[in-house]
């Protein structure tokens, strides 16, 4: 036991090191990932001071009056969030996002939609709306995020993000504390909430998966895909320190790929992570979804028989499941954290 335990310690990260080095705890941080994120925690928004690289002008010249902003809410259950991130651009999140959504709708649920690729968000295509606001207007303090929500003909509450502005892809601890007590503010009735992150390991992209209480990681049959994915479970967990990722196979051509593509990984995660990862389901290769994204639609409504749209249902399913367990409250902060500690005491 003891001559395993000094091999394990001598074993190498395959992805994120080009060269031999113990993976000990205290040398789990590569130092190229240093200067992508802040000092401070999470945990410590609204108690910190920002300091000079944060001081960045606000977008806004009036924030919004007090007197106009979202009260708290009373006796709401707390809604399970669901991020969908990934590491590499292109593997098809924003579809799965809003076809995941459409099939939770088709089995009467009540489904909030966050748009949170900030700078590039398309969700609004998808579901067919053209937002007055967006989280842009949100985080300039030109609107609520009672004022920012649209419902969509299928009963989705989509959170609109924007598309072509630079200044919110790095939010300010200001803004990332304002969003989080505005969403504990709202009062919309809804059984869960699906978060469309952007891709890579930004301080933002990482901000939203780890304010969710589920992490659903999407990852393509691409070495390109799977490495990044891997690096985004890394950046998470050590510096985030999430333990638990769900992953969804994109593009597949079966069980078999899928499997292989989560193998692959989980074995990384455990390895050299010590994080938890399960399989959350895939997505076969299909030219009806194909067909339906080149006219921004849903296969699960557009052609509900399709292959793909079968796995959403599958997956859709699955989320249901999964929002029967109680809300998991972690470390960090979460959104609609305090719905969540006001049902823990009502119970």
């Amino acid at each position: 036991m003891a001559a395993r335990l000094r091999e394990s310690t001598r074993t190498t990260d395959p992805i994120t090191s080009g060269r031999q080095r113990e993976t000990k705890r205290e040398t789990a941080k590569p130092e190229v990932f240093a200067g992508l994120f802040s000092r401070e925690s999470l945990g410590m928004i609204g108690k910190i001071s920002l300091d000079s690289r944060s001081k960045k002008p606000s977008l806004a010249q009036e924030p919004v009056p007090p007197g106009k902003r979202s009260t708290p809410s009373k006796g709401v259950t707390p809604a399970p969030v669901f991020a969908i991130t990934s590491g590499k651009g292109g593997v098809g999140k924003t579809n799965i996002v809003a076809n995941l959504a459409a099939a939770l709708t088709l089995r009467k649920k009540r489904v909030m939609v966050i748009d949170a690729d900030l700078g590039l968000a398309n969700l609004d295509l998808f579901f067919g709306v053209r937002p007055s606001y967006t989280l842009a207007d949100f985080f300039a303090g030109l609107a609520t995020l009672d004022q920012i929500i649209i419902p969509n003909a299928k009963g989705v509450l989509l959170l609109p993000g924007t598309r072509g502005t630079q200044e919110i892809t790095a939010l300010r601890h200001d803004q990332k504390a304002a969003l989080l007590t505005e969403l504990d503010a709202l009062d919309y009735p809804i059984d869960l909430a699906l978060v469309d992150t952007g891709s890579g390991i930004s301080d933002t992209v990482t901000y939203f998966a780890a304010s969710a209480q589920e992490i659903v990681v999407v990852v393509t049959p691409e070495p390109s895909s799977i490495t990044d994915a891997y690096a985004l479970i890394k950046v998470l967990a050590f510096v985030h320190h999430e333990k638990r990722f769900r992953i969804l196979a994109n593009n597949v051509s079966g069980e078999a790929e899928a499997r292989r593509l989560f193998d692959a990984l989980s074995g990384m995660a455990l390895r050299f992570l010590n994080a938890s990862v399960d399989l959350f389901g895939w997505v076969p290769r299909d030219r009806q979804l194909i067909r339906a994204v080149a006219r921004s639609q849903m296969v699960v409504t557009d052609a509900a028989d399709a292959p793909s749209a079968k796995a959403f249902a599958c997956m859709a399913e699955r989320l249901i499941q999964m929002t029967s367990v109680r809300s998991r409250i972690k470390g960090n902060l979460q959104f609609f954290f305090r719905h969540m500690l006001e049902a823990r005491e009502a119970r």
